[in-house]
């Protein structure tokens, strides 16, 4: 909330109220007079942001971290429509995890190696067997808790009492997993301590490579297990696998996938590619835009958001950097290379 950036012209703008001398309200409150233009400046490259005002939350004096593990692939379409009432609510506060099984394996240390060398995507046989040995689920759902003891009490009843009805999945808590991981990377998480946990999910194949598909959809299950299908078969098909989560916000639902490869090895660094276009490629067929992507496919993404957004974007380029200073490129915005969609 408040952003202070530099433009290309040199001069220094602040958005919201934080352009009238002395105000001291311009990080707490996000608008102000007339257009509010935050949003122009994300993903963006009018302006070089110098400042930044965030909301920290207050450490509540209850925080509750668990977790519900669900043992069958198909029982994602339930798992969405079981959470989204209760985020909805603010019955769970936090935007919760549903974390695919090789993501969790990865992030406790378990890497592909361990299991096979055979070439290809790896087997369900295999990812049940680690599922059974890492004791985790097939979706493994992280929330927490926040509040007064008694806050935290009414909610926990709430979630338990949803979960019985639902009549699947395994709820545990910080107690019973103690420092296990992955458990206690995701309880830090949620308690606001950042860690690096998950950057085993580059040691899975290993050689380092990784790209970020992430579409968004609403909160849904039948959103769920249509993305989920069509990911894995476009990844499975190129001999890759299908290491992803899902992220129930309140109505919105994002599907982060780690495109994971061998960059030392060119034949997986080009199939590689080829999935990544084929996911952008039936995803928007199917009406799923993703929100953010590496710089290869910046200009691709750019044109699926249509003609329209691209003009005006280079509009607001030509008008805020005419010499196309800043970022050229970034988000697909580039007058070096602007044509008339």
């Amino acid at each position: 909330c408040g952003m202070e950036l530099v433009l290309a012209n040199g001069e220094v703008y602040r958005t919201g109220m934080g352009g009238v001398k002395g105000d001291n309200a311009w990080q707490v409150f996000k608008w102000g007079y007339g257009l509010t233009l935050d949003g122009m400046f994300t993903q963006a490259n009018y302006g070089i942001c110098t400042k930044m005002g965030f909301w920290l939350m207050p450490k509540p004096p209850v925080i509750k971290p668990f977790e519900i593990q669900f043992d069958e692939d198909s029982d994602i379409t339930e798992i969405v429509d079981f959470i989204r009432p209760l985020r909805i609510a603010q019955i769970i506060p936090n935007s919760v995890v549903i974390a695919g099984v090789l993501w969790e394996a990865s992030t406790a240390g378990v890497r592909r190696s361990d299991y096979t060398t055979e070439p290809g995507a790896t087997s369900q046989a295999i990812l049940k067997q680690i599922q059974k040995d890492r004791k985790l689920g097939a979706w493994n759902v992280y929330c927490a808790l926040y509040g007064t003891k008694e806050q935290v009490e009414v909610n926990w009843n709430i979630v338990t009492g949803a979960l019985k009805q639902l009549g699947k999945g395994r709820i545990i808590t910080q107690e019973e997993a103690g420092d296990t991981e992955p458990f206690a990377y995701r309880a830090k998480l949620m308690s606001g301590i950042p860690n690096l946990r998950e950057f085993g999910l580059y040691n899975w194949r290993g050689g380092g490579g990784s790209m970020w598909f992430a579409p968004v959809s609403q909160a849904k299950g039948s959103e769920c297990g249509k993305q989920k299908s069509l990911a894995e078969k476009i990844l499975n098909k190129h001999g890759l696998d299908y290491v992803g989560e899902f992220i129930v916000g309140w109505r919105d639902m994002h599907h982060v996938i780690d495109v994971l490869y061998d960059r030392t090895n060119p034949d997986e660094v080009k199939r590689a590619d080829a999935c990544f276009n084929e996911l952008l490629d039936e995803f928007e067929k199917e009406g799923y835009a993703v929100y953010r992507v590496n710089t290869r496919f910046m200009d691709r993404v750019a044109d699926s958001y249509g003609p329209v957004k691209r003009r005006l974007e280079h509009t607001l380029k030509r008008a805020l950097d005419p010499n196309n200073i800043l970022a050229p490129g970034k988000s697909g915005i580039d007058l070096d290379t602007f044509k008339d969609w």
